[in-house]
């Protein structure tokens, strides 16, 4: 059985009975200017459409804008994701393999980026809804057609600071990925050596084309 405990949220989150959108969004976007950098630890939650099990992923992800992430997961498959502004290097350890991507021909890449930048931010269509859950607010926005590989993205953000503390992406192809963030730390000042990759030299490299 789920129980479900009342939350006595911010007074200005509720107006009128309703949840305060206009109060939510300024929140959300001063959060999000405010930021420099993040890292938390992160759980990945992949569900693809034509498997039955989901796999489940932990490791620690680090954002610096405008355009940097890292995202190392430990288990149950050891790899490396690494975007250092032009590139996006994937490494999987245990084949021994890395491949390289160049961000600037690739508008997926960007896009990502950008959800992790400011979901809101751009042609991302509409806010479709807003609901409580406990601590959070839940947003379920509908990206505009430019952004033609999610279907949905929903997003959990954190009463008590308004950071982003959970994210849905949902494809048009079925598969969805959940990412949940715990311990973030917000502005401490990432220094640009963590987006640079530095592989062991029996590792073949597999470039993609221009």
């Amino acid at each position: 059985m789920i129980f479900s405990v009342p939350v006595a949220l911010p007074i200005q989150v509720v107006a009128q009975g309703r949840l305060d959108k206009d109060f939510i969004l300024r929140q959300l976007a001063r959060v999000q200017g405010e930021m420099q950098d993040f890292t938390a630890d992160l759980t990945q939650e992949k569900r693809i459409s034509f498997l039955r099990e989901k796999i489940i992923s932990h490791g620690v992800i680090e954002f610096k804008r405008p355009n940097k992430v890292r995202i190392e997961l430990f288990d149950p498959d050891p790899s490396l994701m690494v975007v250092d502004g032009n590139s996006l290097w994937l490494y999987f350890k245990r084949e021994r393999v890395a491949q390289r991507y160049h961000v600037g021909n690739n508008p997926m890449l960007k896009k990502y980026l950008m959800i992790l930048d400011n979901p809101l931010e751009g042609d991302w269509g509409k806010l479709t809804s807003i609901r409580k859950e406990g601590d959070f607010v839940v947003l379920d926005v509908i990206p505009g057609e430019a952004e033609g590989i999610f279907s949905k993205i929903t997003l959990w953000l954190s009463t008590q600071n308004w950071l982003i503390k959970k994210l849905a992406l949902y494809e048009k192809s079925g598969d969805l990925t959940i990412l949940s963030y715990e311990n973030i730390q917000v502005n401490r000042g990432i220094p640009d050596s963590r987006f640079k990759v530095d592989l062991p030299g029996d590792v073949e490299i597999l470039h993609s084309p221009r």
